[in-house]
């Protein structure tokens, strides 16, 4: 693995949130700054916008830029009240606490975006979206009686229901990890450890035979909440192709077709600044 061709990669291609994480993980930078490239983003209705998610290339706010927004400072251990508090009001106007929350809006189809956003099934409202959400608000440790109440019903339908989706499944963690670890939360995460081994889209296997989340992307530090559900030899074998995985001009490829090559070369940025972060944590750089 090369990490100067990598770091090229991203200064040449990556946007400036990217280039903010860069310099938080590997050059001394400020969380502040990262933050400050977020509310970049921000729309007056208190959610991001602007294609903060490369494969939507929307203006207006989508449920599905605040997840990734939010994702982005969970995966930085930043914590920015002020701003989340900001996206739980997006998040609280726009949610139905018996139905959930859609995605993307209907609207986004007026702009260009990936077609696997293309499904009617993409703007309707889904209970597995607004678990992430409330899980990545409540880790920032904002106090909203509204917060208070949706992280209940999350947790009765994580209890009730089978996940069968590793994508529902990864966001379900994230609202354990910001619970106290109780005797009923460990039992839930016990739960979910054992539906991600069935679940679709979920890829054990090193190297993965088709597109799907790894190992890696449920404990992609060291220190991850995700960790221990993984043996070490399961994680040292995806390390080892993730180092593999490198192309020629330095930084790492996606595995679908984005709405376009603006839209790739942000992914791919993306890609590889997550992956030289992942690797730093193992001990591999």
């Amino acid at each position: 693995m090369n990490f100067e061709n990598a770091a090229a990669f991203i200064w040449k291609n990556g946007r400036l949130l990217e280039r903010r994480l860069f310099e938080l993980f590997f050059l001394n930078g400020s969380a502040d700054r990262v933050v400050d490239a977020l509310k970049a983003y921000q729309n007056e209705d208190g959610g991001f916008g602007h294609a903060l998610e490369p494969d939507v290339r929307a203006p207006e706010s989508q449920p599905l830029f605040i997840e990734f927004g939010l994702r982005t400072l969970y995966e930085a251990n930043i914590k920015a009240p002020e701003l989340a508090g900001q996206l739980c009001k997006y998040v609280e106007n726009n949610a139905d606490l018996q139905a959930g929350i859609p995605t993307i809006t209907a609207s986004s189809s007026n702009y260009p975006r990936a077609a696997h956003w293309n499904y009617p099934s993409s703007d309707q409202p889904s209970f597995s979206r607004l678990t992430g959400l409330v899980g990545l608000l409540n880790w920032q440790g904002i106090n909203n009686p509204w917060l208070e109440q949706a992280v209940g019903i999350c947790l009765n339908d994580i209890s009730s229901s089978h996940y069968e989706d590793s994508h529902t499944i990864i966001t379900a963690f994230c609202l354990l990890e910001s619970l106290p670890q109780t005797v009923e939360v460990n039992k839930l995460f016990a739960k979910l450890s054992d539906e991600l081994f069935k679940a679709s889209y979920f890829c054990l296997e090193a190297p993965p035979q088709s597109y799907g989340l790894t190992p890696l992307d449920f404990a992609p530090a060291s220190d991850s909440y995700c960790r221990k559900i993984f043996s070490d030899e399961v994680i040292e074998a995806h390390l080892n192709v993730l180092e593999s995985e490198q192309a020629q001009d330095g930084g790492w490829q996606i595995q679908w077709e984005p709405p376009s090559e603006m839209a790739r070369l942000e992914w791919r940025a993306y890609k590889t600044l997550k992956s030289l972060i992942t690797l730093k944590s193992y001990n591999r750089i």
